[in-house]
Protein backbone atom coordinates (compact mmCIF):
# COMPACT_ATOMS: atom_id res chain seq x y z
CA UNK A 1 0.00 0.00 0.00
CA UNK A 2 2.87 2.17 0.78
CA UNK A 3 4.39 2.17 -2.51
CA UNK A 4 0.68 2.68 -4.40
CA UNK A 5 0.63 6.21 -2.00
CA UNK A 6 4.33 6.45 -3.19
CA UNK A 7 4.20 5.91 -6.88
CA UNK A 8 2.44 9.42 -7.83
CA UNK A 9 4.87 11.10 -5.45
CA UNK A 10 7.69 9.94 -7.67
CA UNK A 11 6.05 10.29 -10.72
CA UNK A 12 5.13 14.36 -9.90
CA UNK A 13 9.07 14.53 -8.62
CA UNK A 14 10.39 13.31 -11.70
CA UNK A 15 7.89 15.49 -13.57
CA UNK A 16 8.74 18.31 -11.48
CA UNK A 17 13.19 17.30 -12.15
CA UNK A 18 11.90 17.60 -15.95
CA UNK A 19 10.43 21.23 -15.81
CA UNK A 20 12.71 22.37 -13.93
CA UNK A 21 15.69 21.15 -16.56
CA UNK A 22 13.54 22.08 -19.55
CA UNK A 23 13.61 25.91 -17.75
CA UNK A 24 17.12 25.83 -17.28
CA UNK A 25 17.87 25.36 -21.06
CA UNK A 26 15.39 28.03 -21.92
CA UNK A 27 16.96 30.64 -19.59
CA UNK A 28 20.28 29.20 -20.52
CA UNK A 29 22.81 32.27 -22.56
CA UNK A 30 23.63 29.51 -24.83
CA UNK A 31 22.83 30.78 -28.36
CA UNK A 32 22.43 27.39 -29.45
CA UNK A 33 18.91 27.10 -27.91
CA UNK A 34 17.04 28.05 -30.98
CA UNK A 35 14.42 25.41 -30.39
CA UNK A 36 13.41 26.37 -26.87
CA UNK A 37 13.69 29.57 -28.30
CA UNK A 38 11.18 29.49 -31.21
CA UNK A 39 9.07 28.13 -28.53
CA UNK A 40 8.70 31.01 -25.94
CA UNK A 41 9.62 34.38 -28.31
CA UNK A 42 7.03 35.41 -30.42
CA UNK A 43 8.49 36.09 -33.58
CA UNK A 44 8.56 39.45 -35.78
CA UNK A 45 10.38 39.65 -38.95
CA UNK A 46 10.58 43.36 -39.18
CA UNK A 47 11.82 44.83 -42.90
CA UNK A 48 14.01 48.27 -43.08
CA UNK A 49 13.27 50.41 -45.72
CA UNK A 50 17.20 51.01 -46.54
CA UNK A 51 20.24 49.63 -45.31
CA UNK A 52 21.42 49.70 -41.58
CA UNK A 53 21.82 53.01 -40.32
CA UNK A 54 21.73 55.11 -37.01
CA UNK A 55 18.08 56.05 -37.89
CA UNK A 56 17.42 52.29 -36.67
CA UNK A 57 19.06 52.60 -33.21
CA UNK A 58 16.40 51.92 -31.11
CA UNK A 59 15.82 48.67 -32.42
CA UNK A 60 19.45 47.77 -32.82
CA UNK A 61 19.59 48.57 -28.82
CA UNK A 62 16.31 46.95 -27.97
CA UNK A 63 18.23 43.63 -29.86
CA UNK A 64 21.47 43.98 -28.24
CA UNK A 65 20.33 45.36 -24.34
CA UNK A 66 18.09 42.26 -24.24
CA UNK A 67 14.95 44.19 -24.30
CA UNK A 68 13.05 42.28 -27.14
CA UNK A 69 13.55 39.18 -25.46
CA UNK A 70 12.56 40.64 -21.57
CA UNK A 71 8.97 41.48 -23.80
CA UNK A 72 9.02 37.83 -25.26
CA UNK A 73 9.77 38.85 -28.89
CA UNK A 74 12.24 37.70 -31.44
CA UNK A 75 12.53 40.30 -33.87
CA UNK A 76 14.65 39.88 -36.96
CA UNK A 77 15.97 42.87 -38.82
CA UNK A 78 15.76 42.53 -42.51
CA UNK A 79 17.49 45.09 -45.10
CA UNK A 80 16.20 44.94 -48.44
CA UNK A 81 18.17 43.78 -51.22
CA UNK A 82 16.18 46.41 -53.29
CA UNK A 83 13.92 48.37 -52.88
CA UNK A 84 10.25 46.26 -51.85
CA UNK A 85 6.36 46.61 -51.14
CA UNK A 86 6.28 46.10 -47.83
CA UNK A 87 2.72 45.81 -47.99
CA UNK A 88 3.17 42.93 -50.42
CA UNK A 89 5.69 41.53 -48.63
CA UNK A 90 3.21 41.04 -45.37
CA UNK A 91 0.78 39.65 -47.49
CA UNK A 92 2.68 36.75 -48.89
CA UNK A 93 4.13 35.72 -45.24
CA UNK A 94 7.61 37.00 -45.66
CA UNK A 95 7.49 40.15 -43.45
CA UNK A 96 5.21 41.19 -40.27
CA UNK A 97 6.34 44.82 -39.99
CA UNK A 98 8.11 47.62 -41.64
CA UNK A 99 9.55 50.83 -41.71
CA UNK A 100 8.64 53.65 -43.78
CA UNK A 101 8.35 57.11 -44.27
CA UNK A 102 4.63 59.31 -43.58
CA UNK A 103 5.12 60.43 -46.88
CA UNK A 104 5.02 56.66 -48.72
CA UNK A 105 2.49 55.69 -46.37
CA UNK A 106 -0.19 58.11 -47.90
CA UNK A 107 0.72 58.05 -51.02
CA UNK A 108 -0.11 54.03 -50.75
CA UNK A 109 -3.17 54.54 -49.19
CA UNK A 110 -3.72 56.82 -51.56
CA UNK A 111 -3.22 54.23 -54.34
CA UNK A 112 -6.19 51.55 -51.90
CA UNK A 113 -3.12 49.63 -51.01
CA UNK A 114 -3.50 47.45 -47.27
CA UNK A 115 -1.20 49.57 -45.37
CA UNK A 116 -1.57 50.70 -41.61
CA UNK A 117 0.90 52.65 -39.57
CA UNK A 118 1.24 52.62 -35.96
CA UNK A 119 4.40 54.24 -34.43
CA UNK A 120 6.61 56.74 -35.12
CA UNK A 121 9.85 56.16 -33.46
CA UNK A 122 12.01 58.84 -35.65
CA UNK A 123 11.99 62.61 -36.24
CA UNK A 124 14.62 64.98 -37.64
CA UNK A 125 15.24 67.17 -39.75
CA UNK A 126 15.40 67.35 -43.82
CA UNK A 127 14.07 68.11 -47.17
CA UNK A 128 16.87 69.49 -50.24
CA UNK A 129 20.55 68.60 -50.12
CA UNK A 130 22.71 71.56 -52.22
CA UNK A 131 26.80 72.38 -52.08
CA UNK A 132 26.78 75.76 -50.66
CA UNK A 133 30.44 76.08 -52.09
CA UNK A 134 29.60 76.29 -55.65
CA UNK A 135 27.96 79.58 -55.31
CA UNK A 136 25.01 79.14 -57.39
CA UNK A 137 22.44 78.42 -54.52
CA UNK A 138 21.80 80.52 -51.85
CA UNK A 139 18.54 80.19 -51.46
CA UNK A 140 15.33 78.24 -52.38
CA UNK A 141 14.40 80.57 -55.38
CA UNK A 142 17.70 79.86 -56.82
CA UNK A 143 16.79 76.33 -57.13
CA UNK A 144 14.31 76.54 -60.09
CA UNK A 145 15.49 74.84 -63.74
CA UNK A 146 17.65 73.20 -61.68
CA UNK A 147 18.75 69.03 -61.95
CA UNK A 148 17.13 67.29 -58.82
CA UNK A 149 18.40 64.01 -57.89
CA UNK A 150 15.63 61.94 -56.29
CA UNK A 151 14.41 58.38 -55.99
CA UNK A 152 11.62 57.53 -57.59
CA UNK A 153 12.73 60.25 -60.56
CA UNK A 154 11.24 60.73 -63.23
CA UNK A 155 7.67 61.05 -61.17
CA UNK A 156 6.43 63.65 -59.78
CA UNK A 157 8.24 63.99 -56.04
CA UNK A 158 11.44 65.73 -56.84
CA UNK A 159 9.95 68.54 -58.17
CA UNK A 160 6.79 69.03 -56.41
CA UNK A 161 8.87 69.44 -53.47
CA UNK A 162 11.80 72.03 -55.27
CA UNK A 163 8.92 73.90 -56.62
CA UNK A 164 6.91 74.22 -52.95
CA UNK A 165 10.05 75.41 -51.49
CA UNK A 166 10.90 77.95 -54.57
CA UNK A 167 7.79 79.08 -54.18
CA UNK A 168 7.91 79.43 -50.14
CA UNK A 169 10.72 81.94 -50.91
CA UNK A 170 8.63 84.19 -53.59
CA UNK A 171 9.23 83.46 -56.50
CA UNK A 172 6.28 82.36 -58.23
CA UNK A 173 6.91 82.43 -61.95
CA UNK A 174 9.46 79.01 -61.61
CA UNK A 175 7.41 76.36 -64.32
CA UNK A 176 7.62 72.90 -62.94
CA UNK A 177 8.80 71.99 -66.06
CA UNK A 178 11.81 73.61 -65.81
CA UNK A 179 13.76 71.06 -63.34
CA UNK A 180 15.78 68.67 -65.11
CA UNK A 181 15.81 65.23 -62.96
CA UNK A 182 18.40 62.07 -61.90
CA UNK A 183 17.69 59.13 -60.38
CA UNK A 184 20.05 58.80 -58.50
CA UNK A 185 18.81 56.79 -56.16
CA UNK A 186 20.10 57.59 -52.32
CA UNK A 187 23.31 58.12 -53.48
CA UNK A 188 22.38 62.08 -52.92
CA UNK A 189 26.68 63.20 -52.25
CA UNK A 190 27.24 61.12 -55.36
CA UNK A 191 24.65 62.48 -57.70
CA UNK A 192 25.85 66.18 -56.34
CA UNK A 193 30.04 65.32 -56.30
CA UNK A 194 29.40 64.08 -60.09
CA UNK A 195 27.89 66.69 -61.12
CA UNK A 196 24.92 65.05 -62.61
CA UNK A 197 22.77 67.02 -60.61
CA UNK A 198 22.12 70.24 -58.77
CA UNK A 199 20.04 69.35 -55.56
CA UNK A 200 19.18 66.12 -54.21
CA UNK A 201 15.64 65.96 -52.27
CA UNK A 202 14.33 63.07 -49.45
CA UNK A 203 17.26 63.53 -47.49
CA UNK A 204 17.67 63.39 -43.69
CA UNK A 205 19.72 65.68 -42.24
CA UNK A 206 21.36 63.31 -39.75
CA UNK A 207 22.55 61.16 -42.60
CA UNK A 208 23.33 62.94 -45.99
CA UNK A 209 24.65 66.25 -44.30
CA UNK A 210 27.56 64.25 -41.90
CA UNK A 211 27.82 61.89 -44.72
CA UNK A 212 28.45 64.46 -47.19
CA UNK A 213 31.13 66.39 -45.33
CA UNK A 214 33.37 63.40 -44.09
CA UNK A 215 33.22 62.67 -48.57
CA UNK A 216 35.20 66.28 -48.67
CA UNK A 217 32.23 68.13 -49.00
CA UNK A 218 32.68 70.81 -46.73
CA UNK A 219 30.17 73.27 -47.82
CA UNK A 220 27.10 71.10 -47.61
CA UNK A 221 23.89 72.24 -46.92
CA UNK A 222 20.26 71.78 -47.09
CA UNK A 223 16.54 74.19 -47.40
CA UNK A 224 14.50 72.27 -44.72
CA UNK A 225 10.78 70.70 -45.66
CA UNK A 226 9.77 72.49 -42.16
CA UNK A 227 10.62 75.77 -42.88
CA UNK A 228 9.83 76.36 -46.93
CA UNK A 229 6.10 74.90 -47.00
CA UNK A 230 6.81 71.19 -47.37
CA UNK A 231 5.07 69.00 -44.97
CA UNK A 232 7.43 67.63 -42.48
CA UNK A 233 7.72 64.12 -43.41
CA UNK A 234 11.34 63.58 -42.58
CA UNK A 235 10.39 60.79 -39.99
CA UNK A 236 10.14 57.15 -39.90
CA UNK A 237 7.08 55.00 -38.78
CA UNK A 238 6.19 51.66 -38.54
CA UNK A 239 3.71 49.55 -40.86
CA UNK A 240 1.62 46.59 -41.52
CA UNK A 241 -1.70 45.54 -42.99
CA UNK A 242 -4.70 46.28 -41.17
CA UNK A 243 -5.61 42.35 -41.13
CA UNK A 244 -1.93 41.50 -39.78
CA UNK A 245 -2.64 44.45 -37.14
CA UNK A 246 -5.82 42.83 -36.08
CA UNK A 247 -4.30 39.87 -35.17
CA UNK A 248 -1.05 40.30 -33.77
CA UNK A 249 -2.13 43.45 -32.09
CA UNK A 250 -1.12 42.10 -28.53
CA UNK A 251 2.54 41.38 -30.09
CA UNK A 252 2.79 45.19 -31.63
CA UNK A 253 2.25 46.82 -28.96
CA UNK A 254 4.98 44.85 -26.77
CA UNK A 255 7.00 46.15 -30.08
CA UNK A 256 6.16 49.44 -29.54
CA UNK A 257 6.86 49.28 -25.72
CA UNK A 258 10.56 47.61 -26.33
CA UNK A 259 11.49 50.48 -28.80
CA UNK A 260 9.94 53.14 -26.09
CA UNK A 261 12.28 51.26 -23.44
CA UNK A 262 15.45 51.48 -25.97
CA UNK A 263 14.75 54.52 -26.78
CA UNK A 264 15.25 55.48 -23.26
CA UNK A 265 18.72 53.79 -23.66
CA UNK A 266 19.60 55.97 -26.23
CA UNK A 267 19.09 59.25 -24.21
CA UNK A 268 20.47 58.40 -21.29
CA UNK A 269 23.08 55.85 -21.97
CA UNK A 270 24.42 57.31 -25.30
CA UNK A 271 27.89 55.61 -24.82
CA UNK A 272 26.72 52.16 -24.41
CA UNK A 273 24.20 53.00 -27.34
CA UNK A 274 27.12 53.80 -29.62
CA UNK A 275 29.14 50.58 -28.61
CA UNK A 276 26.19 48.96 -29.67
CA UNK A 277 25.69 50.04 -33.07
CA UNK A 278 29.39 49.79 -33.82
CA UNK A 279 29.18 46.20 -32.80
CA UNK A 280 26.07 45.72 -35.02
CA UNK A 281 27.91 47.69 -38.05
CA UNK A 282 31.44 46.49 -37.53
CA UNK A 283 33.01 49.65 -37.90
CA UNK A 284 36.13 48.37 -36.97
CA UNK A 285 36.41 46.50 -40.28
CA UNK A 286 35.14 49.33 -42.63
CA UNK A 287 37.19 51.85 -44.24
CA UNK A 288 39.03 55.04 -42.53
CA UNK A 289 35.92 57.25 -44.40
CA UNK A 290 32.99 55.34 -44.08
CA UNK A 291 34.26 55.15 -40.26
CA UNK A 292 34.30 59.36 -39.85
CA UNK A 293 30.82 58.34 -41.41
CA UNK A 294 29.41 56.20 -39.07
CA UNK A 295 30.59 58.33 -36.30
CA UNK A 296 29.12 62.05 -37.18
CA UNK A 297 26.00 60.26 -38.39
CA UNK A 298 25.73 58.11 -35.28
CA UNK A 299 26.69 61.57 -33.08
CA UNK A 300 23.73 63.20 -35.32
CA UNK A 301 21.12 60.86 -34.82
CA UNK A 302 21.15 60.81 -30.92
CA UNK A 303 18.34 63.30 -30.62
CA UNK A 304 16.44 62.47 -33.36
CA UNK A 305 13.75 59.66 -31.39
CA UNK A 306 11.24 60.80 -29.87
CA UNK A 307 9.18 59.22 -26.10
CA UNK A 308 5.88 60.12 -28.21
CA UNK A 309 5.01 57.44 -30.83
CA UNK A 310 1.56 59.08 -31.33
CA UNK A 311 0.60 60.86 -34.79
CA UNK A 312 -1.96 63.14 -35.25
CA UNK A 313 -5.05 62.79 -38.00
CA UNK A 314 -4.16 66.83 -38.83
CA UNK A 315 -1.21 65.96 -39.74
CA UNK A 316 -1.66 63.26 -42.42
CA UNK A 317 -4.68 65.50 -43.59
CA UNK A 318 -2.38 68.39 -44.27
CA UNK A 319 0.11 66.37 -46.12
CA UNK A 320 -2.54 64.37 -48.07
CA UNK A 321 -4.12 67.99 -49.07
CA UNK A 322 -0.46 68.92 -50.55
CA UNK A 323 -0.14 65.75 -51.90
CA UNK A 324 -3.37 66.40 -54.05
CA UNK A 325 -2.01 70.01 -54.29
CA UNK A 326 1.01 68.69 -55.90
CA UNK A 327 -0.45 66.11 -58.20
CA UNK A 328 1.46 63.51 -56.74
CA UNK A 329 -2.05 61.73 -55.49
CA UNK A 330 -5.45 61.78 -57.76
CA UNK A 331 -7.47 64.31 -55.86
CA UNK A 332 -10.51 62.05 -56.03
CA UNK A 333 -8.44 59.31 -54.56
CA UNK A 334 -6.97 61.91 -51.61
CA UNK A 335 -10.42 63.16 -50.87
CA UNK A 336 -11.89 59.21 -50.24
CA UNK A 337 -9.53 57.55 -48.47
CA UNK A 338 -9.58 58.22 -44.29
CA UNK A 339 -6.68 59.02 -41.91
CA UNK A 340 -7.97 56.37 -39.83
CA UNK A 341 -7.71 53.78 -42.67
CA UNK A 342 -3.97 54.14 -42.50
CA UNK A 343 -2.88 55.31 -39.58
CA UNK A 344 -3.74 54.53 -35.93
CA UNK A 345 -2.60 55.49 -32.34
CA UNK A 346 -4.48 52.60 -30.79
CA UNK A 347 -0.99 50.81 -29.42
CA UNK A 348 1.26 54.16 -29.74
CA UNK A 349 0.05 55.75 -26.76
Amino acid sequence: MMMMHLRPVIIAALLCSLALAQEEVCTSDDKSTAECDNKLLETIRLGLEWFTNPDHLPLIVAQKHGIFASFGLDVQLIEPSDHWEAEEEILAGRLDVAVTEPLHLAQDAAKGKPVLGFSRFLHTDGGVLYDAGKGDIARPADMCGKTISYPGSPGPGGPAIVNTMVKADGKLDCDIKSYKKHNGSFFHTDALQSNKADVATLIFWNFEIPEAKAKGMTDAAFFSLKEWGVPDFCQLVLMTTPSHFTERKDVLRKLVLAMRRATGIVHQQPDLAREYYYQHVKKEEASETQQAVIDATFTATLPAFPNDNMMSTEYYEHLMGWLVETDQVDAKAGDEVSVSSYWTNEISW
